[in-house]
């Protein structure tokens, strides 16, 4: 018997979602700082619709009738035309009644090529969120990561999902501006966030892979790591610069060096304070705390 095909990668909020892959790899697979599909020697396909249906089908024996939530991936499986994807959600949503949530990863560039009228399907047949790699708001940084996109296509982009009633879960990458960057790196990340307003802004800290390219940039002079603490102060600057009232700010990966959970601006005041309450400890407990944090994914 047939199993279904597993996901790569998954968000963390997403630990005890059933896991339906609908793309294989990344379609982009450029960007500087992410090898995660070459590790995995995995190039970018597209699944027939009809083999996505029968794992909905086979997941149904494995789950039974209990899941929660579902998300859709690989990398970016709004990548697929919108009607490709509205036979799957629906699917999944027929076989599996008791979803409260079906989210997907997408990059904004996917999304940018999709007019409202497109989205608006998506979420008449259930999908109810997107995770999307935000990763810096500054345009020259974008371009040096080789992102594809622009700081016009992610505003624009994600106006435009919030617009179809779609939730719009933003990932922002702290240390991707270096060291020399990383002021022009949190004011143009907190731009993107102000005029988006996005239901989430999750926070992930730069883990260079030897095997990046970005690591090559490293070796060859053209980028300059940013330090741990540097990261702490990058994640203040965001703090203080997000004026929007309404994102839910999470620090909900293991490799962050501060754990920040709350609502924007409700609870702006107490991350803050807690980021200062952190720096005032002593250096040697700060640097302490640094090693003992993981690099990770």
């Amino acid at each position: 018997m047939r199993t279904p095909e597993a996901l790569i990668i998954r968000p963390p909020s997403e630990a005890g979602s059933l896991l339906l892959r609908v793309v294989r790899g990344c379609h982009w697979n450029r960007c500087m700082f992410c090898g995660i599909y070459e590790a995995y020697g995995q190039p970018f396909e597209t699944r027939p619709v009809d083999d996505v249906l029968e794992d909905i089908d086979l997941l149904k024996e494995y789950w039974g009738d209990h899941p929660r939530t579902g998300f859709l991936g690989d990398a970016d499986p709004l990548e697929r035309p919108v009607e490709e994807l509205v036979p799957i959600i629906k699917r999944l949503r027929e076989r599996f009644p008791s979803l409260e949530r079906v989210t997907a990863y997408a990059r904004a560039s996917s999304l940018y090529t999709k007019s409202l009228e497109d989205l608006e399907p998506l979420r008449e047949a259930g999908l109810d969120r997107v995770h999307v790699g935000l990763e810096t708001g500054s345009d020259a940084l974008l371009r040096f990561h080789k992102k594809g996109i622009s700081q016009k296509v992610l505003i624009q982009s994600g106006n435009r999902v919030r617009k179809a009633g779609i939730e719009l879960s933003y990932y922002v990458l702290l240390g991707l501006g270096g060291t020399d960057r990383w002021e022009e790196h949190m004011t143009e990340t907190a731009k993107v966030i102000n005029q988006t307003c996005p239901e989430f802004v999750r926070i992930r800290r730069l883990w260079i892979h030897p095997h990046t390219k970005l690591a090559g940039q490293i070796q060859e002079g053209n980028f300059q790591e940013q330090s741990p603490e540097g990261t702490v102060m990058e994640l203040r600057l965001l703090v203080d610069e997000i004026t929007v009232d309404g994102p839910h700010l999470t620090c909900d990966h293991a490799n962050n060096y501060v754990s920040l959970h709350g609502a924007l601006l409700k609870d702006k005041q107490a991350m803050l304070d807690q980021i200062d309450e952190f720096l005032g400890m002593p250096d040697d407990t700060r640097e302490r705390h640094y090693r003992a944090v993981g690099s990770v994914i």
